[in-house]
């Protein structure tokens, strides 16, 4: 799971880090976090299960969470009848353009179509839940993503 939670990692630094302002990445869900960290981006392994397929391979298959946190005072502008950090966590998730194009600075389309690892498959659905986590000064928005993976690895030495 480490070398799996690692390319997420990476892969979401480079097509992230500047096209959307992503302060930090951390691997695991931090407990404590600071405005100044914000916006954020972790991944934490939730479950694996092993299946051997044969004498040689088995089958992982991993769940992760990704999860976005913003600060929605950096959003707010003076029209208030639109809660921005809300657009925001929309748009990075898997948003469309007016086009119904997918947004390609989105963390569904990076996965679906960026991340590569050998014999690795990530399922085209996902689950997304939104909430809010209190930090310090204040409460953030945020949204987890539920992706699942299967990896074929060698099991022989």
């Amino acid at each position: 799971m480490n070398i799996v939670a690692d390319k997420i990692l990476e892969l979401l630094k480079e097509e992230l880090s500047m096209p959307r302002n992503i302060k930090k990445f951390f691997l695991g869900n931090p407990q404590e976090i600071a405005t100044s960290e914000l916006p954020m981006i972790f991944v934490q392994p939730l479950a694996k299960t092993t299946e051997q397929l044969d004498n040689v391979w088995d089958l992982i298959t991993a769940e992760f969470i990704i999860g976005i946190c913003v600060d929605p005072a950096a959003y707010q502008k003076k029209d208030f009848n639109e809660a921005t950090a809300e657009r925001f966590l929309m748009e990075i998730e898997g948003g469309r353009n007016a086009d119904g194009t997918p947004i390609q600075q989105s963390v569904s389309y990076i996965m679906r179509h960026h991340f590569t690892l050998e014999n690795t498959v990530v399922y085209q659905d996902h689950r997304a839940i939104w909430g809010e986590r209190e930090m310090t000064g204040g409460v953030a928005k945020e949204i987890h993503l539920y992706f699942t993976l299967k990896v074929k690895v060698n099991n022989t030495t």
